[in-house]
């Protein structure tokens, strides 16, 4: 039978996007109205809060007298840039780069805080002062990466892989493994294909459990009719912990592998990560988390074969880096535990919303060591849409946050080691990342309007101090996490969150422990509409519409003559105009980004290729797939006739190399590239078919499943087209 998901309803939107766009448009024109009454196109005079000269170079930071030197730390990070092409990426050549840009990290900081500060007026040198803060402060979390990203072990780790692996193999080392699926909510589509692939798993001694605490007789149906235990409790207490910690209590493996509901193993999971139990003192090993089907972000821009996803710099960079010093994170699922320790800490943690990431710092704490395998070994389904990935998010915010509320059980400062503290200083300086971002994107507008620069220098000073070291930062950065991380695209994720997670943390130090949000992120959720997500983005919507105006306000009066003449400008404001336009490219980017698109297709086609036959009655057909998914192929026939077949015929489609056939309904059929094509809707799908489409779809790391990994060019340019042509608000459709 057919398995589809789902539609659901869309959810309800408390307030009009209309009342919002009133909101914003009686604030600016209140502003508007200041600035009239004042006669002067800033709030307060500029030569009242900045100085009338600028403050001298001293001797260390005196600038070249040939205008022409001025460029030469351009034109170093410009080769350095180049270099990098050629370079590759490993331990030692990041070492290396790194001091460069520490250097000119150091001589940035420098600069801006022994000439640059504004010191014209209190509320100048307060607000500048601030500003420098944040840099240094930014600058300081920049040191802790290259301390904990020093010496990645991807390499050290798959090569032990290979090395353990062959006990497995051999069936030397076979300890009892049981495989856990935790589920609350998910369509039972989505969780026939987590328990087929787990049964496929090349390992014989395990045991699947699926964990509901839903508490659904359809799921208990097919846990039954696929053969694999299912358990369940009267009550949702502690929430997925609290699952995990019943199903600890009915089970006896020596092992524990988790599962989330929509993660789909990979046949070697097992054969690659249980070899590492052999050594005594390795107490659980973490997989990458990777994803199948398109960031939002990037499918609502059109871009999704483009961009990597905003957790392939944590997982393929950050982890290894965290693995050197036993600081690695747990992630909630695929990751194998060995039982006797997680008794040993008393289970699962069940005090915050989130239980991995304190479960594995407990363990850390208890002095039990945490393996970072970076293989990706299983893939799930990210979040399909903007409400969701924000729900996600913030309540991952709040469970990081939590764990810096429970130093009575979990005593982080006094008993971890000097790297797995800094690990923690980290990630608490990321918690209140969106705080920093929110000040670097309206400071610099707030310092236009109100006449304050941040920062008093020449343009040329600029170009040799700043500069040199920022462009040396986006150049290197994606070097060393191997496309992983695109600066400008990572700040697009960061603005996007800005607001939203700024509520949440004044929420979380309100009430740490309180309910704040989902409890669980949605699966398979599909919409058959444009949502435009006004609720959570018209704080940046607000912030376009005020640049768009400020700026008018501020530089159009002088050129349609309402203000008086400009006789001169601070040095400093050129630069603040330049920042509140760049970032106003990213805002608008982030905006466009989060409309979600409508998608006509009910679940994720792939583009395989592979040979089929297709028996339509008597006649019999040849051919080879152009993509499939779980209720559908498109199928490219290798015979030159065009075949006009009516709608919902209905026939067979054997998949020859795979060994299994589905009964198919033709949707449609047209010629494409003179070869006809078939659209088909399966109708009928075996339990032996199934597990077919899993391996076939989700069964390896096939070269569209692989992260993308561009370079800085690349991905620049497909932003910035998307940019203009507003696809996310003019397209129809998603194509996924």
């Amino acid at each position: 039978m057919s398995h589809e998901p789902p539609r659901p309803a869309s959810p309800r939107q408390w307030v009009a996007p209309w009342v919002w766009g009133f909101f914003v448009f009686s604030i600016l024109l209140l502003f508007g109205v200041l600035l009239a009454t004042t006669w002067r196109p800033t709030l307060f005079p500029i030569d009242l809060v900045n100085p009338d000269q600028l403050r001298p170079l001293p001797d260390l930071l005196q600038m070249p007298e040939d205008e022409l030197s001025v460029w030469w730390p351009l034109v170093l990070v410009g080769m350095v840039a180049i270099a990098l092409n050629f370079i590759p990426s490993n331990n030692v050549s990041r070492l290396i780069i790194r001091f460069i840009v520490i250097l000119f990290g150091c001589r940035y900081l420098v600069w801006r805080g022994w000439v640059t500060l504004n010191d014209a007026h209190w509320l100048s040198f307060a607000a500048s002062l601030g500003f420098y803060g944040l840099e240094v402060l930014s600058f300081f979390t920049y040191l802790l990466y290259f301390y904990q990203t020093a010496w990645l072990t991807t390499a050290w780790r798959s090569q032990q892989a290979n090395a353990y692996q062959q006990a497995v193999l051999r069936g030397e080392y076979c300890p009892s493994v049981d495989i856990f699926i935790p589920t609350y909510n998910e369509p039972p589509y989505i969780l026939r294909r987590t328990i087929v692939a787990c049964q496929a798993i090349h390992y014989r001694n395990k045991s699947i459990y699926v964990l509901d605490d839903g508490r659904r007789s359809e799921i208990a149906d097919l846990c039954a009719h696929l053969g694999v235990n299912y358990l369940t409790r009267p009550t949702n207490e502690h929430r997925k912990a609290g699952n995990l910690n019943h199903a600890l209590k009915h089970t006896t493996g020596e092992l524990i592998a988790v599962f989330d509901a929509d993660f789909i193993p990979f046949q070697n999971f097992l054969t690659r990560t249980v070899g590492f139990f052999q050594d005594d003192q390795v107490s659980m090993v973490q997989t990458p988390q990777h994803f199948f089907n398109p960031d939002y972000h990037s499918q609502n821009l059109g871009i999704e074969f483009m961009m990597p996803g905003d957790m392939e710099y944590f997982f393929g960079f950050i982890q290894p880096g965290r693995d050197f010093g036993n600081a690695i994170i747990c992630c909630g699922t695929s990751y194998v535990v060995r039982r006797r320790a997680l008794e040993a800490i008393g289970g699962y943690y069940t005090r915050c919303v989130v239980e991995d990431f304190q479960t594995g710092t407990k363990m850390q704490i208890a002095g039990y060591r945490l393996v970072y395998l970076n293989e990706i070994l299983s893939m799930g389904e990210s979040p399909r849409n903007f409400q969701d990935y924000l729900e996600q998010r913030l309540r991952w915010l709040q469970g990081n946050m939590q764990i810096y509320f429970c130093g009575d059980d979990l005593p982080i400062w006094s008993k971890l080691s000097w790297f797995q503290r800094s690990c923690h200083l980290s990630l608490l300086l990321h918690n209140i990342n969106p705080f920093i971002r929110t000040c670097f994107l309206i400071g610099p507008f707030l310092s236009l309007m109100t006449g304050i620069s941040l920062t008093v220098a020449t343009l040329s000073e600029y170009l040799f101090y700043a500069l040199p070291y920022t462009l040396l930062m986006i150049a290197t950065f994606s070097w060393a996490t191997e496309g992983r991380y695109f600066s400008l695209w990572g700040e697009v994720y960061e603005v996007t969150f800005a607001f939203p997670g700024m509520v949440q943390l004044i929420k979380i130090l309100r009430n740490p422990f309180g309910k704040i949000g989902s409890i669980v992120t949605n699966k398979g959720t599909l919409s058959n509409r444009k949502r435009l997500n006004l609720r959570y983005t018209w704080p940046l919507v607000a912030f376009l519409i005020a640049v768009s105006v400020g700026v008018f306000i501020r530089y159009g009066g002088y050129w349609l003559h309402i203000w008086p003449p400009m006789e001169y400008e601070r040095s400093g404001l050129e630069v603040m105009l330049a920042w509140t336009l760049y970032n106003a490219f990213i805002a608008l980017i982030a905006v466009l980004s989060s409309i979600d698109q409508p998608s006509r297709r009910q679940s994720d086609r792939f583009p395989v290729c592979t040979v089929c036959r297709f028996q339509l009655g008597d006649q019999t057909y040849w051919g080879y797939t152009r993509d499939v998914s779980e209720t559908g192929a498109a199928l490219l026939l290798t015979a030159g006739r065009f075949i006009e077949a009516q709608r919902d015929t209905v026939g067979t489609l054997a998949f020859l190399e795979q060994d299994f056939s589905v009964t198919a309904a033709v949707v449609r059929s047209r010629t494409e590239e003179e070869q006809c094509c078939l659209y088909l809707r399966f109708l009928e799908v075996s339990d032996e078919a199934q597990r077919g489409l899993v391996q076939l779809l989700y069964g390896g790391l096939t070269w569209w499943h692989k992260p993308k990994a561009p370079n800085g060019l690349d991905a620049f340019w497909p932003m910035l087209i998307r940019l203009f042509d507003f696809r996310s608000l003019f397209s129809l459709y998603s194509n996924h």
